[in-house]
């Protein structure tokens, strides 16, 4: 695992009004690896705070980032998911940066809570937030470059919460802040923080989609009746590609583990509506705490689909050795260590370069894909 920032396996809690480090021990029942359920990633540790009842560890300072150049084609975006703040400063945020991408697709689990309780006030939501806020090298990143995030899990309140949240809108409320969601954005007005932007002129159109696997999830749902509705007309927008993005797996078959294998029904209700829109689709995916690719051809196109995970907490060594790597959709070995995800976009050859990067930027497993005319 790797170390708390101040040395050894800590985590952060406030006593007394002052921040402070609790040693930790990194559970997961066997749920966050894909292979059971997991109540929580952290145990033994806790937020307090001073009994006057102030909220010590503020989100006051949203987290900004560079802005979007939607005039411009986009060739390089960089994608990752699952990211522990009170771990020390990871070096991924710096190698991303000096790759120069175009924008970062930050795709859940974003922040880990030290515990996970869903009370209104969400103290340990609002602690971690308030760490990758104060976390420098993710700092300096989103100064330089475009962040547009989605949430899984662990950064919307429980571990594998949907609609039945009881605090799902004051998470959405906090997600908006710290993001620094405009006032005129729709997410602010509409349940949910699904969203997309078009980058690019016409012939180099990339629309970013980035759904909400979480705030209307059910039993018979994935996505919910509005943000279906929304996915329909928005992939009815003209663009030579789309880059789609889930929290959690799509095109995987493992019976293990969170994705849409287990909506089959919305699997392929959403497949189906990839198989119908104009261009290029290339899903991305978060969560798994693994690297990978998938593939899955349709009625009218192979579909390829990249998950990256995780930027700095990836599977224990324990994990990896009882891991069920049978998946009849992934393509290649699975990657274990820390990695995130590279995309390039070659318009004049109308090629796409699919990539997982470690943590110094190498590349450790490619596909090239064409781009449809």
């Amino acid at each position: 695992m790797p170390a708390a920032r101040g040395g050894g396996a800590m985590m952060p809690s406030m006593a007394n009004g002052r921040l402070t480090w609790l040693r930790i021990v990194a559970v997961c029942r066997i749920g966050i690896w894909g292979f059971g359920i997991c109540t929580s990633v952290f145990v033994g540790c806790r937020s307090t705070i001073p009994a006057s009842g102030a909220v010590v560890v503020e989100t006051s300072a949203a987290m900004r980032s560079a802005a979007l150049d939607t005039e411009s084609a986009i060739t390089r975006i960089a994608f990752g998911s699952c990211y522990v703040p009170q771990f020390e400063e990871a070096e991924i945020w710096r190698t991303i940066a000096q790759s120069e991408p175009d924008v970062f697709l930050f795709m859940g689990d974003n922040v880990y809570q030290s515990e996970e309780k869903a009370e209104p006030e969400l103290l340990e939501l609002r602690e971690a937030y308030g760490l990758l806020a104060n976390d420098e090298p993710f700092a300096q990143l989103r100064s330089q470059i475009p962040v547009l995030p989605t949430w899984d899990d662990h950064d919307y309140g429980l571990n594998d919460a949907g609609a039945e949240l009881p605090v799902r809108y004051e998470s959405e409320a906090l997600f908006e802040q710290v993001w620094a969601i405009a006032p005129d954005d729709p997410r602010r007005s509409r349940d949910g923080i699904y969203h997309s932007v078009v980058v690019g002129p016409s012939g180099q159109r990339a629309q970013l989609i980035l759904l909400d696997t979480r705030f209307f999830r059910t039993t018979e749902t994935m996505l919910g009746l509005e943000q279906w509705n929304w996915l329909e007309e928005t992939l009815a927008e003209p663009a030579d590609l789309r880059v789609l993005v889930s929290s959690i797996p799509v095109l995987s078959q493992r019976p293990e583990g969170e994705s849409w294998h287990r909506w089959q029904d919305e699997r392929l209700r959403l497949l189906s509506m990839l198989d119908g829109a104009a261009g290029t689709t290339i899903l991305l995916s978060g969560d798994s705490h693994f690297g990978s690719f998938y593939t899955a051809e349709n009625d009218h196109r192979v579909l390829w689909e990249v998950t990256s995970s995780s930027l700095n907490f990836p599977m224990p060594e324990k994990a990896r050795l009882a891991f069920d790597h049978e998946d009849r959709a992934r393509v290649g070995a699975v990657y274990f260590d820390a990695n995130f995800g590279w995309l390039a976009v070659d318009w004049p050859e109308r090629l796409l370069s699919l990539e997982l990067r470690d943590v110094s930027g190498q590349s450790v497993a490619t596909q090239r894909i064409p781009l449809s005319e």
